[in-house]
Parts: structure tokens; sequence; C-alpha cells
């Protein structure tokens, strides 16, 4: 076959069809397609007819499917007659339920049933490859296109991006030969893996959930709430399944053979493992061997303890598990030990589901070329659509991070990345020499930097398909196994179609303070839009989907990790509340001793005066807030020498509501937001400086996108206590004489305010640490003084 066909409004990076697919016994593409189907290709009538004659076994197939779920009960078939109902109206219906015929009968059949044998296994590994091929003819008729930006490439990258389009299927081609002869080998051992009982892929995913733990899920208090301690995460609340009444009964008879299907174990308290093989934890071996880096390192003995940090042993033991994790305490530092393993765990999870789905393959096909009856066969091994896993990341420079773990993490040596020019081109850094030259001149701080440095977009989604050599960047998102994207990229996608998100098994949050800084709505609009009804199938086989995916329980199968660098209330709010995994969640919270607050950090002499002000719930604090700053605070900053004031806002809702109040009262101020212009904003910045402007109102997302070196700042209002806690300290230390403007220096005569309430405690311990933010919050005196930088 020629080179592939690309639609009027694809870019050159829809060529997948520069290999001749006719040695490897899969001509059927051109059978596939809508001319031959018409009626136009008629040289294999043969195949045809016995397409037609398969045909009816097919749907007598999908009808014995269909009242087996029914025997058991009918609250658990409405789900799933609904799918069918609305599947078998789709016109794309009856090319799904033949697909597979059409394949099977392009096989040679003149060999032995063991050369047939390795041929499905080869055909099946190839799977991947093969889709890449059928990707352009078949795109239109899926439901998620690719980026629009994709589609707009200039012609000039065309003929580079056709050669090494044509280049990477040739080395793809002879990457996944070699694979198909290690799956032939590795058979025996895969089969074994996926009976075996104690990985914990299959005790999470291949067993059904009991009446019982299910009314107990969606209950108002479906948990039980433990703590445990271990050595480097420190205290953990672990949430588990609240005790199931203990009903009799009876487990689900198979379809296949006499062996009977289990029932999911609820989650029980998590155990740290030592001294064990990290391939015993249910790894591939193929990613041990990547992952140890040593020289002449066994990968069938190694270690957890031994390829990881105590932290990575610790969260890996938790993940392996299919828990939810909420972590607050990622930094700068850790963040690629933490990286490392949700990669780790993301991709052994996508492997073992595609291995699982081969193997099943393999064996289905046996028994049509052995003649076998497979009318009574049931293999659920698949959701609704293929996406598994969702990874929501804030910015570009973090997807590149992600991708070059992943790619470290599953290729050997000799593997390869498809389209990684093109993904560095869009995602890597943007090169300008102004901007390196503006660098230079102002200092950043060390965790601006780590999170800034490199492409900061904050707009992207793209799809990653895995093969055991292979890993296929910029893959449509029905033909994806990982999805990368930030909030923003994914709410413009959720307006036209959301079906990608219909099994998700896997939901990594990666620096969701950062996301927080963004629009924490979008990360809501995402959640809310997981596991619905797809409104289209996706060439999805029904036959081969779990049951408990058809009848709509997928939400308690999910696994949510949650990594951020503050504990925020919103992220512990989606942990606790949309997140109902039956195998338990894991929040860390470690108390905040008195040698990491960063009210430790003010090195300049400053009285820091905390007020607390009354509030009976927290949806009304905003306004008593509001009352008390106005009415208590700021009649005192009238005053000719309580000029130069800085009132650090961290919520812009309530920098809209305290500037029409300024406004108001003909107060002499000046604003600077996130959305000032930089022209503007210097010239306030200036006038501030000069005494010209008494207030300047600075909000805090201004100072997380810039981190602004603000001069002649005499006094310091709190209006919120920051949501960084670093942030305190660095805003205190510019006023510090070095910053004022000359008429104030060396009068010693700087104050800070602060205001804060009941409802700001987890901002408060991260500043004045737990015990003494305790005290604080239980004292009955209202304001508590701090002094800094008393010799």
């Amino acid at each position: 076959m020629g080179r592939g066909r690309r639609g009027s409004k694809r870019g050159s990076y829809k060529n997948q069809g520069s290999r001749n697919t006719s040695s490897r016994g899969r001509g059927n593409f051109k059978n596939k397609r809508k001319s031959n189907r018409d009626g136009d290709g008629k040289k294999d009538a043969e195949s045809d007819s016995k397409r037609q004659k398969l045909q009816p076994e097919k749907e007598n197939l999908q009808t014995v499917v269909e009242p087996s779920s029914s025997s058991e009960s009918e609250e658990e078939v409405k789900p799933y007659t609904q799918l069918l109902s609305m599947f078998k109206a789709s016109n794309r219906a009856q090319q799904v339920l033949t697909s597979d015929e059409d394949e099977s009968e392009d096989t040679d059949t003149d060999g032995k049933s063991k050369v047939a044998n390795s041929r499905d296994e080869e055909d099946d590994v190839s799977e991947l490859g093969d889709e890449e091929m059928e990707e352009e003819d078949e795109s239109s008729s899926l439901g998620i296109q690719e980026d629009d930006e994709v589609e707009e490439n200039d012609e000039d990258d065309e003929g580079n991006s056709d050669e090494e389009s044509s280049v990477d299927e040739e080395e793809s081609a002879q990457e996944l030969s070699v694979d198909e002869k290690e799956s032939e080998q590795d058979q025996s051992g895969d089969e074994e893996e996926i009976v075996s009982s104690t990985d914990p892929y299959h005790l999470h995913y291949d067993r059904e959930m009991s009446e019982s733990l299910l009314e107990v899920l969606t209950s108002p208090k479906p948990y039980e709430t433990r703590e445990q301690n271990w050595k480097t995460l420190g205290r953990m609340v672990v949430h588990l399944p609240a005790k199931v009444d203990e009903k009799i009964e009876k487990p689900k008879l198979a379809l296949l053979e006499d062996t009977i299907e289990k029932y999911v174990v609820p989650g029980t308290l998590p155990q740290l493992r030592t001294g064990i093989p990290l391939v015993d934890y249910g790894v591939k071996s193929q990613l041990c061997a990547n992952l140890d880096k040593r020289p002449l390192s066994d990968n069938s003995t190694q270690t957890a303890e031994e390829v990881f940090s105590p932290l990575q042993h610790e969260l890996f033991s938790l993940t392996n598990d299919y828990r939810d994790i909420y972590y607050p305490e990622m930094n700068h530092l850790n963040c690629d030990e933490i990286r490392t393993i949700y990669c780790l765990h993301s991709l052994n999870h996508v492997m073992k589901s595609r291995d699982k789905v081969l193997l099943h393959n393999a064996k289905l096909k046996k028994y049509k070329e052995s003649g076998q009856s497979i009318e009574d066969v049931e293999f659920r091994d698949q959701g609704l659509v293929r996406p598994r896993v969702l990874i929501i990341a804030p910015l570009r420079n973090s997807a590149v991070k992600i991708v070059e773990k992943m790619a470290s993490i599953l290729l050997p040596v000799k593997g390869q990345i498809i389209n990684k020019d093109r993904f560095y081109k869009e995602f890597g850094e943007e090169k300008d020499e102004e901007d390196k030259q503006e660098n230079k001149k102002s200092y950043k701080p060390e965790d601006y930097e780590a999170v800034f440095s490199g492409n900061s977009d904050d707009s992207f989604r793209i799809g990653i398909s895995v093969a055991k050599r292979t890993l296929k960047l910029y893959a449509g998102f029905y033909k994806a196994d990982i999805l990368i994207a930030s909030p923003l990229g994914a709410r413009t996608l959720l307006a036209e179609d959301f079906d990608f998100l219909s099994s998700i098994e896997v939901l990594v949050i990666d620096q969701t303070d950062i996301l927080y800084m963004q629009n924490w709505d979008h990360v809501l609009h995402i959640f809310q839009h997981l596991h619905l009804q797809p409104r289209e199938q996706h060439d999805t086989d029904l036959g081969r989907v779990r049951l408990w995916a058809l009848n709509g329980y997928s939400a308690h199968y999910r696994q949510n990790l949650i990594f951020s660098s503050v504990a925020l209330p919103e992220a512990a709010a989606l942990f606790s509340r949309r997140g109902t995994n039956f195998a338990g969640k894991v929040r860390v919270e470690n108390a905040v001793l008195p040698s990491a607050t960063t009210v430790c950090r003010v090195l300049v002499q400053l009285p820091q005066a905390f007020h607390r002000f009354p509030t009976p719930t927290a949806t009304q604090s905003a306004d008593d807030r509001f009352h008390f700053f106005t009415k208590k605070i700021l009649p005192q900053y009238r005053d000719q020498l309580m000029s130069n004031t800085l009132i650090y806002i961290p919520s812009y809702y309530d920098y809209v509501r305290l500037r029409n109040h300024l406004h108001k009262e003909d107060y002499n101020f000046g604003q600077a937001c996130e959305y000032t212009p930089d022209g503007k904003l210097a010239q306030v910045r200036n006038r501030f400086f000069l005494g010209k402007k008494r207030l300047l109102l600075y909000t805090e997302r201004l100072h997380f996108y810039r981190r602004l070196t603000m001069k002649g700042i005499h006094h310091i209002v709190f209006y919120q206590l920051p949501t960084f806690p670093n942030f305190y300290p660095e805003l205190c230390n510019l006023l510090q004489d070095a910053f004022q403007n000359p008429k104030y220096r060396g009068d010693g005569s700087q104050t800070c305010t602060v205001l804060y309430s009941t409802y700001d405690a987890p901002r408060l311990a991260a500043i004045v640490g737990s015990q003494r933010a305790a005290e604080m919050l239980t004292s009955d005196r209202p304001v508590h003084l701090f002094v800094s930088g008393g010799s």
C-alpha cells in the first residue's frame, strides 16, 4: 500500500501509511474502506461471502450476552440495554461487529496450528502499529479530533514530517516484529499473570462488586477513618469502606468453563512491605529493567528499596494497591521522584490492560480456527472507550517532563518515540533572547524557576498510545491509552465531546496548587464529565466491556492521585467528595513543626499583628472579613503616617469588592492585578514608591506569575493569609531599608497586619506552626503579636 491517504482538513502528521502490509498478511485494510463496502471493490468475493455468513453469528452473540446479564437482576440490565439500544442505532455498529471476522479471514490457513497461533499473537501485538495505518482512513469516524493547531501545520513542515513519518513507520514495523517474537515466547507467562490471585491489577479490575459493598459506597458516610504513621510520609489518615453487612451472596458463575467469579475485596489498612523484588509487586519486567539504571543489576531480584528512595517506596506501596492518594507536600525538590512513581504506575496499568486484551484475542482466534463454538465464551477486559489514564498537568513544560519520564521508563535503548520532533517543537522551550536578558536582570526564587522554566503555556492536550517498544505521541483521543491535558485544554474540548472520559481508570492531578492559581472551575468541570454514558460507540465491542462499566460503577473503580505543594481545602474536598474508591483512600496530614514555619524566615525587624475576626460559617467568612476590614482596619490608614501601604489580596473577587469600596470612599490608591498591562503596572509601581499613591491593592496571582520586587512598602496588610506560605516572608522582607523610599529609611516604623479566621487554619498553620495556630484559634484574645528580626 502506498502513502496513506490524508483528508482535506488533516496536516502532514497524519501520514501513517507508508509501510507495505501485504507481507504481513493484513491486506484487508482496503476492504474496510467505504468505497469497498459500497460495492466498488469486489475482488475478494470469497471473503465477502464468508463475512456475510459469519455476520448472523456475531449478532447472535450479542443477543446471548444481553439475557445473561438480565438473568441476575433487572436493575443491572437497565444501563446495559440502554447502551445496546443506543449503539444499535449507530451507522457504524455493523462495521464494528464484522471487524474481527474481517481480520481473521485474511490470515493464512495452510500452516500448522502452532504457526497460526503465533501469527495471531503477532497481529495482536502489532495492533497499535496497525491502528496508525487505519487512523487516517477512519479519522472521520472518530468522535474526537486532534488539536486544531495540529491540523494547521505549515506546508514547509509537511515534507519533513512525511519523511520522518515514513521512516518511523518502517522502524516501528521492525520493532513490532521483535515484540511479536517476544510475545510468543512470553505467552505462558502472561497467562499465569492474568490468573494470578496476588496481582493488584487483577484483584482490582477483574472482579465484580457485591451489592452490599455498593450500598456502602453510595451511602452518605461510606468510609471509616483510621490513622497510620510511616517513616517518610508521616501521619496518614486512611479512609476505608465501612463494614459491609455479611449477607449470603451467591457468587456469579462465569460463562467460560466452571470457574467462579469472585467479588472485589474492600480496602484494608496499607502495609509497607520490605525485601520483596519489584517484579513481585506486579510490575512488568520490562519496566523494572529500564527503571534500574545500576550496572550489572538483576531485574528479578532487585527490591523496591534498592530502586526507589524512601519517599518513592512508600508512595509506590500505596499507589500499586490502587488506593486514592492526596499528598500535599510536593515541592520542586521531590517532584521528580513523585513523577517517577505515577508514570511507572500508569505505564504498568496500561501494559497489563493491553496484554490481557491481546491474550484474549489470541484465545478467541484459536477457538475459531479449531472450530470450537464461542457463543458461550465471554472475555470482559475492556472499557467503553480506549483511554484508561488521564493526567492533568498545568503547563506544557510539565507535559514535557511527564513524556520524558515515561520514555525513560518504558523504552529500552532501541525504543522510539513517534512524532518526537513535532512534540518538542510545540511543547519545548521558546527561545527568546530578550526574555533571557530580562531574567538575568531580576532574581527569581528557586521554586519560581522550577515551575516557569520552559514553555509555560496552559492550554494543551495530547494523546499517547503505548506499545512494548514504541511510544506514539499525538494519537487520536480514541486511539490513545494515556491522555495528558491541562484543565483549559480539556475544558475547550468537553464542550464538543466528553466520551473519552467514560472509562478513565487512573486519574492523576499533578501540581494541584498551580491549577488552583489558574482556574479551579475547569478542574471541577472535568470531574463532572467523568464516567458519563457515551453518546457514540467509538468502535467498542460491547461483548468485551466489563460488566461493572456497563452497570455504571466505574467511579468506584477509579483511582485518584492528587499531588500538591500546599494543603488546599478545595483539593481536600475534591478528594473526599469526588472519589469513592472501594480500595480506600489515604490523605497525608503532617503537623507543621516550629522549625519548618515560614514566619521564622522574616529577616527584617517587624511587628506582626494577627487579628482574628469571628465568622459562623465558611460561606459567610468573605462578608465578615470585608466588614471587619472596612470598619476596624482600613480607617487606621487614612492617617498621613500610614502611607505607602500594600494590601495583599489572595482572591480576585475580594480584590474587586475592595477596589469598588475604595473608589466609593475616595481613597488615594493604586491597583495591580494579573490583568493590569505592563505599562500601567510600571506606572503604578513608580507612583507608589514616590508616595503619590497611599494604598496599593496587590493580588496573589500577580505575585505568583511575576514575583515582582515591590519597592517603597512601609506597611503591609494581608487581607487574607497567602495560599503559599513562602509568600509571607517574601513580602515581609520587602520592608527592609534597601527597598524603602529614602525618606523612610532607618525610622523603624514599619508594620504588618494579618486578618484570619477559624477557616484559615491550614494557611495559618503553615506560617506559624500547627501548635501555635491551634493556640491562636482557641485563645480568648483576638489579637496576637509577633516580632521578628530581634537581636
